[in-house]
């Protein structure tokens, strides 16, 4: 991928990437690509628990979601919907533990694309693991979302 390290645009009233004077809830984080895909750092907070001291299993899901959504967006160059998610949990994430989301496309056909990517730790400890379909977002539709992103010098424009 030749586009490693470059920021991703972002919704400011998104729950992953939007901005908190938008969204309270929001995480305000930022994806960006990899030789591989897109990732983004993660520390959670107790906002993001579950149980006590344990971060809710769909706080995971939605970063996943994001992360793998994003790669096969990066990859095929047009937005694409969530048609299927799934996700395995490997261990529970303790609340203050930097993790760092990684998502990577693995197959590409006309109408989707499959991904798959994982909650890792700095000591390679894997939380959870996902994979999900994409469906290619109409036309009309994308061109609708990409008027509402905010894209920040130097951000991945490819609409």
């Amino acid at each position: 991928m030749s586009d490693d390290g470059i920021f991703l645009p972002t919704y400011e009233g998104c729950i992953i990437c939007g901005q908190k004077r938008v969204n309270p809830s929001s995480m305000n984080l930022r994806l960006h690509t990899t030789p591989d895909g897109v990732e983004v750092e993660f520390k959670p907070e107790a906002v993001h628990e579950g149980y006590r001291n344990i971060v809710h299993g769909g706080v995971l899901c939605a970063l996943l979601d994001e992360t793998i959504g994003w790669a096969v967006a990066v990859q095929r160059r047009k937005y694409f919907v969530t048609a299927e998610l799934n996700v395995r949990f490997l261990r529970p994430l303790a609340v203050g533990t930097p993790v760092t989301v990684r998502g990577r496309a693995v197959e590409h056909q006309s109408r989707y694309s499959v991904a798959e990517g994982e909650v890792v730790d700095r000591e390679g400890n894997v939380y959870a693991k996902g994979s999900g379909k994409f469906f290619v977002m109409p036309d009309e539709k994308a061109w609708d979302v990409h008027g509402y992103l905010t894209f920040r010098e130097g951000d991945l424009d490819f609409l």
